[in-house]
Order: C-alpha cells, then structure tokens, then sequence
C-alpha cells in the first residue's frame, strides 16, 4: 500500500501553498481583449477618429447629393442611372479607408512610443495572444466605422435625391455590410504593419501607398498590365468588394470574391509579419 506524496513545505516546515492553476485560454484571451478595448476606449483619439469619420461621410453624402441634383434637374433622365452604393463607396475609398489607418496605426504603436508595451507584455506574456486581442478590438472598431460611415452617407444622400432617385434597401445593406467588413480587414492590416514597423509615422506613409499612392502610380502608367497590377492592392481590391463592382471608375479585370480574398491576403500577410517581428524582437 502505497503512501501519498507529502505536501511541500518551507523551511520553517510549513506547508506552502499549491501555485494557482492558470486560466482557461478563452477566458486569458478575454482578458487580453478586455485590456486592448480599455486601452483604445480611453483615448480620445480613437473617438475623434470614430467622430471624424461620421461628419465627413455625412458632409461627402450631401454635397454628392446636392451635386446629383443639379444633374436630375438638368436631366431628369438620369436619376434612374444614379446609384446610391457607388457615391458611397468613393467616399469610403477616399476618406473612410484613411481614418480607418490612422485609427489602427495608432492602436498599433503608440505603446511603443511611451514604452508601454513593456507593462502589456508584463500583464500578458504570450505575445500572439496580444496581437490578436489588439487586431480584434481594431478591426470591431474598423467594421463600425466603414459600415455607420457608409450608412451615414446613403442616408445624406438620399435626403437631397430621395424623391427623385429610388433607393434599393438591399442594395444599400450590401454596400454597408461590405464596407464594414473591408474596413475591418484593413485594420487588421494595419495592425499587423504597425506592430512590425513600431512607428506611426512610417505605418500611416506605407498604409497611404498601399492604399492608394502605389495602385494611382500604375494606373497612370498607361499601360494596361500595370493598371490591371493595381487591382491587386488592398485599396483597389476593397472599392470593387463592397461597390460590389459599382465603383465608377476603371479598377479591375475581374469581379467577384477574388477581390475580398485579396484583402484577406494582404491582411493575414500582415499579421504574419507583425507576428513574427513581436515574438523575435525585444522590446
């Protein structure tokens, strides 16, 4: 018959007590996110950037609208080709997408300006379990921002033109979801470019060439294969994903999901990088 083990004991002979077990990973990884949403929630910034984008789209909704009318007006023929999703969407392509960069190009590295992701790592050690916390929070503040933007635009535009141009609800409620979750993507990106580069300035410059500096330089190349080339970055490819092709202007040679798994491609690239530089780099 077999004793059992005794108890651990100091050496003042008393017992010590047992280490306490760790926590669930679901419930370390809600904890991890719960610490990334106080800290954006905290800033001003984060709702400045959420505000910012509200007031924008709404001013860019009315004068396309007031814009618009003057056209009807001109020509009552053309309020049946006039579409709601693709004012919209340049919108989002020209203003909402850049907000959106700034909004995670901050989330990313302003911890590493004021030496605060030392207490972070300190708080939660597993560094992976930090990026996706903070991906995720980022890119939940990136879908409100593209989805109540694009919302807030159809909703300005159509108070000018509603009586002349019909709006298509589930045309609408396409361009918003897909905006939303674009916008989400982009902050994961950029999230992940943040993290790896670990400045703000240089992840706002290199996000506004991805965006849309680098696909602008192609397309005024003249040459076709390089304006088809940028279909292929993230800016190009999100516009043709929620303008569900409406966009306005030339973008692609192709249409479809093509277009969304080109986002998600640049943004788990992204994550990868970031990822890696994380858990190699000290900090």
């Amino acid at each position: 018959m077999t004793e059992s083990a005794a108890p651990a004991r100091t050496a003042a002979g008393r017992p010590t007590a047992p280490a306490p077990a760790p926590p669930p990973r679901t419930r370390a990884f809600g904890r991890a996110v719960a610490m990334e949403w106080t800290k954006l929630a905290s800033v001003r910034t984060t709702w400045w950037c959420l505000g910012l984008g509200f007031a924008v789209m709404i001013a860019f909704g009315l004068l396309m609208g007031f814009s618009a009318a003057d056209r009807i007006a001109d020509d009552p023929a053309s309020a049946g080709t006039f579409s709601y999703s693709q004012v919209t969407s340049q919108g989002v392509f020209y203003l909402v997408q850049f907000i959106v960069l700034i909004l995670s190009a901050l989330a990313a590295t302003n911890e590493y300006a004021n030496r605060g992701i030392t207490t972070t790592l300190l708080a939660v050690p597993q560094r992976g379990r930090v990026l996706a916390a903070r991906a995720l929070v980022t890119a939940g503040l990136g879908f409100v921002a593209g989805a109540v933007t694009t919302a807030l635009g159809i909703g300005a535009v159509w108070t000018v033109i509603g009586a002349h141009a019909p709006l298509r609800a589930g045309y609408a409620l396409g361009t918003v979801g897909g905006s939303g979750l674009c916008m989400a993507l982009f902050a994961v990106l950029f999230v992940g470019l943040g993290t790896a580069l670990r400045g703000t300035a240089g992840t706002i410059g290199l996000g506004f060439l991805l965006l849309l500096g680098v696909p602008l330089v192609l397309q005024l190349s003249g040459v076709q294969a390089l304006n088809d080339m940028a279909a292929y970055f993230p800016g190009i490819a999100g516009i043709e994903f929620y303008a569900a092709g409406d966009v306005g202007f030339y973008t692609a040679p192709h249409d479809g999901p093509i277009n969304l798994a080109v986002v998600v491609g640049w943004a788990a690239a992204a994550m990868i990088v970031g990822w890696t530089e994380l858990r190699l780099r000290d900090v």
